[in-house]
């Protein structure tokens, strides 16, 4: 053997499978977790968001929550979550392997492998909402509600908007330009 090693590149990166593996459990976990919350009948909800909101007015001492308000903040609070689990689930996923990552596919139509992570992440969470009200109308005392399928998206915006200022700025950091596809 001569004095140059050959290094063999391995086809799947096992760190990418393990942590796509993570992501994406915790991702489905927080879609059942959501489905179990809006599987409650109306007095079981009210029950339980009465009782989280005593605990928070008796934590912090005050009375500042409301359960109108509270509701509200669930709804952003759960989806933001499952934004964040999807969003990362995804960009793992995408860095498994070079052969299968979006960079190889031959018919693009998303200029970068960030605006696929988005694009998917956006529409897997958004369809989790709609799914989520519509699965509320068949639950007793409870209804499907638009207005909380735009209140579970502001999660949902908020968290990918940050996520791709992360994304940009750390390009900028590294001093790096994102890679863009001729489409």
């Amino acid at each position: 053997m001569s004095g140059n090693t050959i290094k063999k590149e391995r086809d799947i990166s096992v760190g990418y499978v393990i942590i796509s593996i993570v992501y994406w459990i915790l991702s489905l976990t927080m879609v059942l977790l959501i489905f179990q919350l809006s599987s409650d009948d109306a007095a079981a909800s009210s029950s339980f968001t009465t009782g989280l909101m005593l605990l928070i007015n008796n934590v912090l001492g005050t009375d500042l929550y409301s359960d109108e308000l509270l509701r509200i903040v669930g709804h952003i609070g759960e989806f933001a979550l499952l934004t964040v689990f999807t969003y990362l689930a995804m960009d793992a996923t995408n860095k498994i392997s070079d052969k299968t990552s979006y960079a190889e596919s031959p018919m693009k139509i998303l200029r970068s492998d960030n605006e696929m992570n988005i694009t998917i992440t956006l529409w897997y969470c958004i369809l989790n909402a709609i799914f989520d009200e519509y699965h509320q109308l068949f639950i007793s005392g409870r209804d499907g509600s638009i207005a909380d399928v735009i209140i579970d998206c502001i999660g949902i915006f908020v968290v990918l908007l940050i996520a791709r200022l992360i994304f940009t700025i750390k390009l900028k950091v590294m001093g790096k330009k994102e890679v863009r596809y001729n489409i």
